[in-house]
């Protein structure tokens, strides 16, 4: 009777840590999945903003092209290059020459780093260009616009790590507090074993 008692105890551990494991095992694949859809959501966010400034900037030279107003596209490629999530600004006509730039603009070339090792002059920046429509709809120009991503994502970056360690945290603890009430309920069981063999010795 006590060997089985014994046994089915003994299996009853074993699925308990089964299930401990299991649970742990889950807890992480979550905590996986959470970051990496932050980092879609994050992606799709700077994807949206990025989109909307641009075409923005495209409607708003359409005009000015058109009218051939010199000084107003200047002025727009310094005001994009003003905000702190851009780098430079330039428009170019429908043949590819420059008609405006922001100032300290970069060319394509530096950019894109392609005259640096592993060209590491890119890193952290997302240069889109968009075509310039006139009112028939056919292309008489493009802007270019180089984006600080870094800067872009600076708020969100720091709101999904923070997530990130919270749910290293809880996780963690979830795991100490179970290993602390595996503890508590072996000491118990210890005690109540020497409570019985002094009973049986009186």
């Amino acid at each position: 009777m006590n060997e089985s008692l014994f046994s089915l105890r003994n299996a009853l551990r074993i699925v308990a840590l089964i299930v401990l494991a299991a649970m742990f095992f889950a807890t992480v694949r979550n905590s996986v999945v959470i970051s990496k859809g932050n980092e879609q959501i994050q992606n799709k966010q700077l994807e949206t903003l990025t989109k909307v400034l641009i075409s923005q900037a495209s409607l708003s030279a359409s005009k000015m092209i058109a009218q051939q107003d010199q000084e107003r596209l200047l002025q727009l490629t310094n005001q994009l290059a003003h905000d702190r999530l851009v780098l430079d600004a330039t428009i170019y006509n429908a043949e590819g020459v420059r008609l405006a730039s922001s100032d300290k603009a970069r060319t394509v070339r530096e950019v894109l780093g392609l005259d640096t090792p592993l060209a590491t002059a890119s890193i952290g920046r997302q240069q889109l260009v968009e075509p310039i429509f006139s009112a028939e709809n056919s292309i008489i120009g493009f802007v270019r616009i180089t984006f600080e991503t870094g800067k872009v994502t600076a708020i969100s970056d720091h709101h999904y790590r923070k997530s990130d360690r919270y749910m290293l945290l809880m996780l963690l603890m979830s795991f100490v507090g179970g290993m602390l009430f595996v503890l508590v309920l072996r000491k118990k069981e210890k005690k109540s074993g020497e409570n019985l063999l002094l009973k049986k010795a009186n």
